[in-house]
């Protein structure tokens, strides 16, 4: 129970802090409302769930000998974040003609995601990937974690979404900017991180 307790608190604090996922999960609220976005939510938890157990049984061992798988993923991920960014800073204010941000988009940006290789190595214990029951209770603390967190960034969104209605304080076209500057900021971030890693 304690180990339970404590996936869920930690993962809670990671899955809260910006992101190119919780980026995209903001954006797709912002343009095109919280019932639109929502069901993201989905696609997000299970790349995670993908990508957690990957790293844990697979990528770990891999990695003991050949450390340049994890530099391959990093340099992929930041150049997949990157292309993310100039996507939405491409975006215009209006939903109307706009394609959606799109659940395969959603699914591989969470896939990349450096997040998942520190809830691997670090969040989620060891005998977790060992056994099925045990894997299936920490994978559930840690979906109890992320929904909430998930759907308070969608709410975040829609509450600056220009609808018919009313009219946001920032606009629309503006927040896009911001998130695309957010997502260029992550993709340097891992860049630098897979440099330092050689260097």
């Amino acid at each position: 129970m304690a180990e339970l307790l404590s996936i869920f608190s930690v993962s809670g604090l990671i899955l809260a802090m910006p992101g190119p996922t919780n980026t995209l999960l903001f954006s797709s609220s912002l343009m095109r409302g919280f019932g639109a976005s929502a069901p993201l939510i989905a696609m997000e938890l299970a790349a995670y769930v993908v990508a957690i157990s990957a790293w844990g049984v697979i990528l770990q061992r891999l990695m003991a000998q050949h450390a340049w798988i994890a530099l391959a993923l990093k340099v992929l991920a930041a150049l997949y974040v990157a292309w993310l960014a100039t996507k939405i800073w491409r975006f215009q204010s209006s939903p109307a003609v706009q394609p959606a941000i799109s659940r395969r988009q959603v699914f591989t940006t969470t896939l990349l995601n450096p997040k998942a290789f520190l809830f691997a190595t670090f969040v989620m214990p060891q005998n977790v990937f060992a056994s099925p029951t045990l894997w299936a209770a920490g994978m559930g603390a840690f979906a109890a974690a992320l929904v909430p967190v998930s759907v308070g960034w969608c709410l975040l969104g829609c509450s600056l979404h220009s609808g018919r209605h009313h009219r946001p304080l920032i606009p629309a076209h503006v927040m896009l900017r911001g998130a695309a500057i957010a997502l260029c900021g992550f993709s340097l971030s891992i860049f630098y991180d897979a440099i330092r890693a050689v260097a």
